[in-house]
């Protein structure tokens, strides 16, 4: 058994192509091919060329293919820049909210008076949003069990998941008239987005200044979305505006009235009256004419072919006159159509009735 020569090893049998090559190799040496005259020839001919365009229009329009317009390649390549920006817009939408999902950026931040390397950063990442994408964001930070607002570091609310809704108080005085509070009932869903009704309405006051229009579709001198305020800064702005002014209180108020002439000759009467005057409407004729070029009338040609139709308002001056009641009406009118006949069957005719009746009854 020594001597029988060694069997030459079997194939492996695997998934991996490479395994089975380099295996079936080993187990069976190549032989070079013998390199013949098309071999060679192969070997020998020269790497072809691109030809230029115009060739190639030329060879398809001697294959009988019509050459590409210009005019229609430039526009489909206008519309697959449009796409392509359309695409980069909304990836750097997305990229932009899981950046926003992480704020701010100290777990200690106080949302009312945020750090300003947070604010701005805030803001820039907010230019390219619509106030969907807003929502989206929102609901992102909720499924982290953050609070909607995105300079806020707190957890927001968790309700009784068994409620669907909720009544929510407003301050005193927010009812009607300044008496009372406000009542209002909502959904479970709206009250979990925020950790607290000022997180809520500051994150309102963002979306609320977002555009509606895509970033893709905006032009370069939109102002529109591009200058965000927070509720804090438009707050504090509005009391650097106010500043100075004296803002009357309830009893400056209460003093005026009580100073008011209501007497017949005062002279508020006359001003009143001049105001009134002021306010009537005047025969502007330079104005009848502006107001007749933008209807179109301004040309008399166009007033040919159309019917003079003046509206006069009807005179009620005449008092109503009852009804008069007609021939016809004698025996209460008709009804749909039909009028109702007075005639009854006579006494005879309803004896011989009930002898007929009693007549069949005895048979």
């Amino acid at each position: 058994m020594a001597d029988n020569p060694a069997s030459p090893k079997p194939i492996l049998k695997t998934s991996l192509p490479s395994a089975h090559a380099a295996s079936s190799a080993q187990a069976r040496p190549a032989q070079p091919r013998p390199a013949g005259p098309r071999r060679q020839q192969k070997q020998k001919q020269p790497p072809r060329r691109q030809q230029p365009p115009q060739q190639q229009q030329q060879q398809q329009q001697q294959q009988g293919k019509p050459a590409p317009d210009p005019r229609h390649l430039a526009i489909a390549m206008h519309h697959a820049h449009r796409i392509q920006a359309q695409k980069d817009a909304e990836t750097l939408i997305l990229d932009r909210i899981l950046e926003l999902v992480s704020f701010p950026t100290s777990p200690n931040a106080d949302p009312a008076a945020p750090s300003p390397s947070d604010a701005k950063a805030l803001k820039a990442a907010l230019l390219p949003f619509q106030p969907a994408d807003y929502d989206n964001l929102i609901l992102e930070r909720n499924i982290e069990g953050l609070c909607g607002y995105a300079l806020c570091p707190r957890e927001h609310r968790k309700e009784d998941p068994k409620t669907k809704f909720r009544i929510v108080w407003g301050a005193k005085g927010s009812g009607a008239g300044g008496r009372g509070r406000d009542m209002k009932v909502v959904p479970r869903e709206k009250l979990e987005m925020w950790c607290s009704d000022e997180c809520a309405e500051r994150a309102m006051y963002v979306r609320v200044q977002l555009t509606e229009e895509p970033v893709w579709e905006r032009r370069a001198d939109d102002a529109r979305g591009k200058q965000i305020l927070l509720l804090e800064e438009a707050r504090a702005m509005k009391g650097a505006n106010d500043k100075g002014k004296n803002v009357p209180t309830v009893r400056d108020v209460m003093d005026g009235l009580r100073d008011l002439d209501m007497g017949e000759g005062s002279s508020r009467d006359a001003e009143m009256t001049h105001e009134m005057t002021r306010l009537a409407v005047s025969d502007d004729r330079a104005g009848s004419r502006e107001l007749a070029v933008e209807r179109g009338d301004s040309n008399p040609a166009f007033h040919a072919g159309r019917v003079d139709v003046q509206i006069v308002e009807k005179d009620h001056a005449a008092g109503a006159a009852p009804p008069v009641p007609r021939p016809e009406d004698h025996a209460g009118g008709s009804i749909e159509g039909y009028i109702p006949s007075n005639e009854r069957p006579d006494a005879e005719n309803a004896q011989d009735d009930d002898d007929d009746k009693d007549m069949l009854d005895m048979i």
